[in-house]
C-alpha cells in the first residue's frame, strides 16, 4: 500500500514543535517567560494534539492493513493482527512506566510512575480504542465530542481535590496527574477522532485507479474533512474567546483537531496532486517522525544544558544550532542504523515476533 508522506510531514512537524516549545521552556531565564507565551499561544496546543491525532490515524491504518492481508494471505490471521496491535501497546506502556519511574525516582517523588506523558497516553489509547475500530464512524465521532465535553465538566471538579487521600483525589491522580500533561480524557477522544480519520486514509489508499483515488480525496478530504476541519477551528476560537490558545481547554482541542485536519487536507492534496515534490521536501519533517517516540525520551537530559540561562535573544542561537546538530545525526542514523533506533519501528518488530511465537505454540498444543 503506498505510504502517504502528510502523515510523516504532520507527525514529524508536531514532535519539532513539541521539542522546541520543551527548549525554549527549559532554557529561557523567568524575565523572558514573555516569549512562550506570544510565540506558541497558537501553536502548542497543535504540537500537543497533533501528535495524538495522528497516532490515531496510524494505529487504524496499521492494523486495517494486517487485518486486509489476513484475508488473502496464509502469513498472518486476524487473530495475529489483533495481537500484534495489542503486545504494541503493552510494550509502549511497559516503557512508558519505567520512563516516569526514572523521573519519579529523579525528582524523588514515586507519584509519577503514574502519570500522563504521551507514551502512555497513546498506549492506554491503543489498548482502549481496540473494541472501537470496527464501530461505525458516527460512533466514534460522537464518541470523541462527548469525551471532550466530560473533560471540561469532570477536570475543574477533580482539580479541587488534587493531592486528597480520598475517593476523589485517587480518581483525580489517574485521571489528570500531572493536569499540564497529556491527560487520557481529552487525548483519547482525540486519539479516536483520528482513527477515524484513519478510516477514510485507508480507504482511499487502497483505491489502485489514480483518477479515482484523486476524485475520492476531493470528496473526503476537500469536501468533507476540510470542511469539518474549518468548523473546528472556527468553534474552538468563538467558543470562550481567548480559551483555544490554553492548551487544555475545550476551546483549544478543538482549535487543534481543526487545524490539524485542515493542514492535512491541503497537504494531501498538494501531495496527491503534484504541486509539491515531498520526496525532496519532507525529508526534515520525516526524520523527525520516523524517530519520534526514540526524540521523545532521548531529548529530556538537555534540560540541563542551559536551564534557565538563556534571554529571548541568545536562546535563539542555541536553540537553532542544537536542531541543526540534531537534523544531521537523525540523517546520519537514518542512513548508517536506519530502523535499529527508532523505538517506534522497534515496537513494531518485536510486536510481530511475539505474536508469531504465540501462534507456534498454540499451534504445538
Amino acid at each position: 500500500m503506498k505510504r502517504v508522506q502528510s502523515i510523516d510531514m504532520i507527525r514529524g512537524f508536531c514532535i519539532f514543535l513539541m521539542v522546541l516549545g520543551h527548549l525554549l521552556d527549559w532554557w529561557i531565564i523567568k524575565q523572558d517567560r514573555w516569549l512562550i507565551f506570544y510565540l506558541f499561544s497558537f501553536l502548542a496546543p497543535i504540537a500537543a494534539t497533533g501528535f495524538v491525532l495522528v497516532s490515531g490515524f496510524s494505529a487504524a491504518i496499521s492494523y486495517k492493513s494486517r487485518a486486509k492481508k489476513a484475508e488473502t494471505s496464509i502469513d498472518i490471521t486476524l487473530t495475529q493482527a489483533r495481537n500484534i496491535y495489542l503486545i504494541r501497546a503493552l510494550l509502549l506502556l511497559g516503557i512508558s512506566l519505567i520512563y516516569n519511574t526514572v523521573i519519579g525516582l529523579a525528582m524523588n517523588d514515586l507519584r509519577w510512575i503514574w502519570a500522563w506523558n504521551v507514551l502512555q497516553t497513546i498506549s492506554i489509547s491503543l489498548l482502549l480504542a481496540w473494541p472501537l475500530l470496527r464501530t461505525p464512524k458516527y460512533l466514534r465521532i460522537g464518541l470523541g465530542i462527548g469525551l471532550l465535553v466530560l473533560n471540561e465538566l469532570l477536570s475543574p471538579f477533580l482539580l479541587t481535590f488534587s493531592g486528597q487521600l480520598n475517593i476523589y483525589g485517587v480518581l483525580f491522580h489517574i485521571l489528570y496527574h500531572p493536569i499540564e500533561a497529556f491527560t487520557i480524557l481529552s487525548y483519547f477522544a482525540i486519539f479516536i477522532i483520528g482513527t477515524l480519520v484513519g478510516d477514510f486514509f485507508f480507504d482511499i489508499n487502497i483505491i489502485k485507479d489514480q483518477k479515482e483515488r484523486k476524485n475520492a480525496i476531493k470528496r473526503v478530504f476537500l469536501r468533507t474533512i476540510l470542511i469539518v476541519g474549518i468548523i473546528f477551528t472556527s468553534f474552538g476560537i468563538i467558543y470562550r474567546f481567548y480559551d483555544f490558545i490554553y492548551r487544555r481547554t475545550l476551546s483549544a482541542m478543538f482549535y487543534s483537531i481543526g487545524g490539524i485536519l485542515i493542514l492535512l487536507s491541503v497537504i494531501l492534496y498538494l501531495e496527491e496532486f503534484e504541486k509539491i515534490k515531498p520526496k525532496k521536501r519532507y525529508r526534515f519533517f520525516y526524520y523527525f517522525s520516523f524517530y519520534s517516540f526514540t526524540i521523545y525520551i532521548a531529548h529530556d537530559p538537555l534540560f540541563f544544558i542551559f536551564f534557565q540561562q538563556l534571554n529571548a535573544i541568545n536562546i535563539w542561537l542555541a536553540v537553532i544550532g542544537l536542531f541543526v546538530l540534531i537534523t544531521l545525526m537523525l540523517k546520519v542514523m537514518h542512513k548508517k542504523l536506519g530502523i535499529k533506533v527508532s523505538l517506534k519501528a522497534q515496537l513494531g518488530i518485536l510486536s510481530f515476533i511475539i505474536a508469531n511465537k504465540i501462534e507456534q505454540r498454540k499451534s504445538r498444543n
